[in-house]
């Protein structure tokens, strides 16, 4: 179970207080303000304002509703049930299903009081505006997650060094019998751990530059789908020969350069010498090396895959990006 503390302690301390700030005020339902903040609350900043909003347009329709119906019916069970089933019919309609609870105890609130008065209309207001800022500024003060990304981003950056290091070391080796990819499952743990956290990064900024993190952890499951078939193939090789060396020499270059600051140029170049080398070679002489070798050019056209996304991804930053992301390690 994935347990959030200062999440917990903030809807906690939220709920008491705009119930205390509700009490204080006199108004009707009072502890309903704890509720509403509890619901307002949300993991980021950019989703506790999105469902504040909406909770606020939402409230607006299920007043109207209240006014029209308690109005003109009466205060009924069945009238009640009108409201609510209107009210789920327009939230449903208009995607906003995250105002729906909070709303329709707002409805209950009128029609128990049997007043859908314009002072009963600004108690309900007030309980609102009372739960939902205090909600929304207990949210504001939302710590960043960078130290936590970071942290995950260089055991993630790591595992993939040693996946590519042990590549270097098993494209040659005659018993591949103790090579698992038991590596790749905690590497995709981490890699959805780092998404996950990146997407939370992106929801507690207004800053549109700061989906850094989210294209990075991209960029790297792609490079792991690749590593995934690149290991499979390793462990299709029959033979071992020394039309392998090159591509274990170059494995283990790679493994030592793998960095997040590394703009992948070099490596490209160093992959297109080994294309070059490869047509110099003589031809296959039996089926099983023809096969051998067929496995070992796929190798070769996934590594150039692999390093070109690291390079298209360096390319597409632009110079604040990189001064604030490459150079700058102050998190």
């Amino acid at each position: 179970m994935n347990i959030d503390p200062l999440k917990i302690i903030k809807i906690s301390v939220g709920a008491v207080t705009a119930a205390a700030v509700s009490y204080a005020m006199g108004l009707e339902y009072a502890v309903s303000a704890g509720i509403i903040c509890l619901l307002t609350i949300q993991d980021t900043r950019k989703e506790t304002l999105s469902i504040t909003l909406k909770r606020l347009i939402a409230f607006c329709g299920v007043t109207a509703l209240c006014a029209l119906i308690f109005g003109m019916l009466g205060f009924g069970l069945l009238q009640l049930g009108a409201v609510l089933l209107l009210f789920l019919i327009i939230c449903g309609t208009l995607d906003m299903n995250e105002a729906v609870a909070m709303n329709s105890v707002i409805a209950t609130h009128y029609f128990v009081s049997g007043d859908i008065s314009i002072r009963m209309i600004g108690n309900e207001l007030l309980l609102l505006m009372a739960g939902a800022g205090i909600g929304v500024l207990l949210n504001i003060f939302m710590p960043s997650n960078t130290r936590k990304i970071r942290r995950i981003q260089q055991e993630t950056d790591d595992k993939i060094r040693r996946i590519i290091g042990r590549m270097a070391v098993y494209i040659t080796a005659e018993d591949k019998s103790d090579y698992t990819g038991s590596c790749f499952e905690e590497t995709d743990r981490l890699l959805e751990a780092l998404r996950h956290e990146s997407v939370k990064y992106i929801g507690n900024s207004f800053v549109s530059e700061k989906d850094y993190f989210y294209k990075y952890v991209g960029m790297r499951m792609e490079q792991c789908v690749i590593l995934m078939r690149i290991f499979t193939d390793i462990k299709r090789l029959s033979i071992v020969t020394s039309y392998a060396e090159p591509i274990a020499v170059f494995l283990g270059e790679m493994s030592g350069q793998f960095s997040e600051i590394n703009d992948a140029k070099g490596l490209l170049e160093d992959i297109d010498g080994l294309f070059a080398y490869y047509s110099e070679e003589t031809l296959p002489q039996s089926r099983e090396e023809f096969e051998n070798r067929a496995l070992l050019y796929h190798i070769l056209c996934d590594l150039k895959n692999f390093v070109a996304l690291k390079a298209e991804f360096a390319d597409a930053l632009d110079e604040n990006e990189k001064k604030r992301y490459w150079i700058t390690k102050k998190y």
